[in-house]
């Protein structure tokens, strides 16, 4: 990792240079900075300028800055010169508008979608979520810097793991401690649980957009299992806590037998799952050219996760830009051309199987050891950013301490950097065609409005 200071006026320059040859993922500010950040094999760097003027804009030539630069004009009130107008809702002739939300049928958390359609064909969809925001990173500035991952874990549910993991990782970094052999492959263990149980509930949303009751039911039964062994292993069903800065909880694969044995049952079941998923030729009949992404749609928007690798993309943190025991591992990186919906259910599909892959290695490899209790992490001045590959995608945590506390903290979640991707997924397809589009991202609203 590394944090290049540049003058104001040279940084939207030195920005589209870098973009050129290194994967573009966020900008976020302080009150007098602003940092834009990039992913190369050796890790997360950042070109970073004070702000004494006008910063120059960088969305009009990387439309997925736009939500990062309009976040830093609204959260610190730095001005852009040549921000591109946001799409004023289309009115007119032969066009209609239909609101949906934000509040919603179901227990999903609210966000507003504005669908305008001519005859049946969604001709825009706008997307407005932050209706639960909390203030997260403003809340947590100045606390203890240890004491704030428990806050950290709780962002979200469904990310809980890999988010720690970033968060430990960054403290780490500035402590400059390493972790033991045993805690890393735990960590793998632990994240590679979250990843399935969020693939299999996201197969199941997927056939549920789609109306087969049967898939979803299925889908769903067997994320229950996952979650219940998330439970036994890590004493939460979303494994809160279970990865700490140093290490990992000392509560956590206490039953590395039952464990393993429960993996290989359900690598069977899953298989099974996905062989009668993609042979019920309806349901593939409705999952194929639903929601299109093209690959050029994917990288302008800095697309991350399955959202990316379903259109043609590349890239997974764990393989590219390797951390903990992965190096060693070598996930299957799982791919698709066509960026439908099939293509992000067949992406995630196929990380599943990975997932029991690896957690089955790691759990012969660790054997009956122990996991080593967690290093005593004291981190005083520093600047760290860290990139972990979750479930939808690189979670993102930038951490700036001072004498022990939380000076600066910023998240960019995989949800946030897909969200303004599912807009674009939409066009040309029909409102009733929403709820499978949707699903087949199935990113988190409380990723976004932290």
């Amino acid at each position: 990792m590394s944090h290049q200071l540049l003058p104001l006026r040279d940084l939207k320059s030195r920005v589209l240079e870098e973009a050129q040859t290194s994967p573009l993922i966020g900008a976020f500010a302080s009150d007098d900075s602003l940092s834009y950040l990039f992913l190369k094999p050796a890790g997360v760097y950042d070109l970073a300028a004070i702000v004494d003027g006008d910063a120059s804009s960088c969305a009009a030539e990387w439309p997925l800055l736009a939500w990062d630069e309009r976040e830093m004009h609204d959260e610190r009130n730095i001005a852009f010169a040549g921000y591109p107008q946001p799409d004023p809702v289309v009115t007119g002739r032969g066009l209609t508008t239909v609101v949906v939300g934000p509040v919603h049928a179901g227990i999903i958390e609210p966000g507003r979608f504005t669908f305008t359609t001519s005859g049946e064909v969604v001709v825009n969809l706008e997307a407005q979520l932050q209706f639960s925001r909390r203030g997260v990173e403003r809340r947590l500035e100045g606390l203890d810097a240890i004491a704030a991952a428990r806050s950290i874990a709780r962002i979200c549910g469904g990310c809980s793991v890999s988010r720690s993991w970033s968060y430990a990782r960054a403290l780490e970094a500035i402590a400059g401690v390493t972790c033991d052999r045993s805690a890393e492959l735990a960590r793998v263990v632990l994240a590679e649980l979250e990843r399935l149980y969020n693939h299999l509930f996201d197969l199941a949303s997927a056939c549920s957009g789609a109306g087969f009751a049967r898939g979803q039911m299925e889908g769903l039964r067997l994320k229950e299992r996952v979650q219940r062994l998330c439970a036994q292993q890590g004493g939460h069903r979303f494994l809160f806590d279970t990865i700490v800065p140093g290490g990992v909880s000392e509560s956590v694969l206490f039953e590395r037998p039952a464990l393993r044995s429960d993996v290989r049952a359900l690598h069977g079941e899953i298989e099974a799952y996905g062989a009668s998923l993609f042979a019920t030729s309806s349901l593939v009949g409705r999952f194929e050219r639903a929601g299109t992404v093209s690959a050029e749609v994917a990288r302008a928007f800095g697309a991350v996760g399955p959202t990316s690798r379903a259109s043609d993309g590349i890239i997974d943190v764990r393989v590219f830009s390797p951390y903990g025991a992965y190096g060693e591992l070598q996930p299957v990186v799982a791919t698709a051309r066509e960026g439908d919906v099939s293509a992000r259910v067949r992406v995630k599909y196929r990380e599943a199987l990975e997932s029991l892959r690896l957690i089955d290695c790691v759990l012969e490899e660790l054997g009956s050891a122990r996991i080593a209790n967690p290093h005593a992490i004291e981190p005083r001045n520093g600047h760290s950013i860290v990139a972990t590959e979750g479930p939808r995608g690189a979670e993102i945590t930038c951490v700036d301490v001072v004498e022990g506390r939380l000076h600066r903290l910023h998240v960019i979640s995989a949800s946030f950097r897909n969200w303004p991707i599912v807009v674009r997924a939409m066009e040309g397809n029909i409102i009733p065609d929403f709820p499978l589009v949707n699903k087949s991202f199935n990113l988190c609203y409380a990723c976004a409005d932290r």
